[in-house]
């Protein structure tokens, strides 16, 4: 039995109640005005794939997140280039402190230019390049991170706006049938076969719809507006008439999703290139104790007297070693060890993360089932059964506003299941990787 036709067979029994001798043709009336809506908004419909299409191209934070991936890349080649030389010139003067006074008559005087470069120990310069490569390669992962976050949060936001859209259609369904009833019971009250309590019950109950009414209308305003802040919106603008959510089937066990979040989860990733990183700056540190040598060249103008080079070497000794380059191999090697407990970490918060979508989907999974094919319907002849009932005086009003609320809930319930499954699976996609929902 199809949900979207609770309403209609309620009407009929209502009209029935109400010795309305067009029951058919009132069917016919409420079926129009649900197909006549369906077209009208059939062309119109947003889908998810849509919003998350333009949330790639427009969120903020996915942007930023491309832009320090950029960054990051553009330090690799800074990291492995040689020093900046260092240019040196001047002039000296013998017997005289103003300058080129005495330039070539005394064999001190002279004016000189030249440079020095230093050269790295052998392999310094492709550990500190590989150094940034990871980083670059991680924050590449923090970025494929942010972005399957946002697209998980966009299909979330999607699925509560669709629930509180659905929920509000509901109540005011529900609320229509109520003032029907409403009707029915002043109307039989006046011709003796109802009383006041009926009518006041009836009325009392549409008064707590209308709240709850107003409370469901404040959370699709939110979630509209949080789905507007994702796609970088203004938080007022219209999102349109959603497309109906379909539910997904579960295609993996959790023993297989658990290898794919395994092998496909970016911050695990971004953490082995951390690890990487720690690793290579302990081989770094360790070359450390090493020297590093630079040559050196200038030339000598002595004006008429010869010119003359200089072409000679430096060292830079690594002397305070028990200082300096041995509390840097102690520091490289304990960041090295914290980036292991890290990945560590991150695998077991990611075991349980995953576990415990994959329980919020299953158990959704049943609950969605249990009511489409089992509550919903035995609900729904209760209240049939409850309504004829109460016609011929076998049951008070009350137990029809019982049944018909009952009914309102577990229609709640099933849809707010079946969004609750579609949101686990969109989680689930962040850890594993692999589009699951529709």
């Amino acid at each position: 039995m199809r949900i979207t036709t609770v309403a209609t067979r309620i009407l009929i029994i209502l009209t029935s109640i109400a010795l309305i001798p067009s029951s058919s043709v009132a069917q016919q009336r409420w079926t129009v005005q649900e197909e006549s809506h369906e077209r009208g908004t059939a062309t119109s419909l947003v889908t998810i794939d849509e919003l998350v299409e333009e949330a790639l191209a427009q969120n903020p934070e996915i942007r930023a997140a491309r832009r320090e991936v950029d960054m990051k890349r553009a330090r690799i080649p800074q990291a492995g280039a040689l020093p900046d030389p260092t240019v040196n010139f001047g002039q000296m003067n013998v017997g005289n402190l103003i300058p080129f006074t005495t330039l070539g008559e005394e064999g001190f005087s002279e004016i000189y230019v030249g440079f020095s470069q230093e050269f790295p120990f052998y392999g310094k310069r492709g550990l500190r390049e590989r150094i940034a490569a990871s980083e670059a390669e991680a924050e590449w992962w923090t970025y494929e991170f942010t972005r399957r976050r946002v697209i998980a949060q966009v299909k979330v936001a999607y699925y509560d706006l669709f629930y509180w859209r659905k929920a509000l259609a509901i109540v005011r369904k529900n609320i229509d049938l109520l003032e029907k009833f409403a009707d029915i019971a002043e109307a039989l009250y006046k011709v003796g076969k109802g009383n006041q309590a009926d009518v006041l019950r009836a009325q009392t109950e549409i008064s707590r719809l209308h709240d709850r009414r107003a409370v469901i209308e404040q959370r699709a305003s939110l979630a509209e507006a949080r789905l507007n802040a994702l796609l970088n919106r203004p938080p007022n603008r219209p999102i349109g008439q959603l497309a109906p959510v379909e539910k997904a089937p579960l295609r993996y066990a959790l023993q297989e999703l658990t290898r794919m979040a395994v092998q496909n989860f970016p911050l695990l990733k971004q953490q082995q290139r951390l690890i990487d990183r720690s690793e290579f700056s302990v081989r770094l540190a360790k070359k450390e104790m090493y020297p590093d040598f630079g040559i050196v060249f200038a030339y000598h103008n002595r004006g008429g007297i010869k010119d003359y080079w200089t072409i000679g070497g430096t060292a830079k000794i690594p002397l305070y070693f028990w200082r300096k380059q041995r509390p840097a191999i102690a520091e490289a090697a304990a960041g090295l060890a914290a980036a292991r407990q890290r990945y560590e970490s991150a695998l077991a918060l990611l075991f349980f993360r995953l576990k415990d979508q994959y329980l919020a989907a299953t158990t959704a999974d049943r609950l969605t089932t249990l009511y489409g094919e089992t509550v919903l319907p035995q609900e729904t002849l209760t209240l049939e059964a409850t309504v004829a009932s109460y016609q011929v005086g076998k049951l008070e009003f009350l137990s029809v506003l019982d049944s018909l609320m009952k009914l309102l809930n577990d229609e709640l319930s099933y849809w707010e299941n079946l969004v609750n499954y579609q949101k686990a699976l969109a989680q689930i996609e962040l850890f594993v990787g692999t589009r699951l929902t529709r």
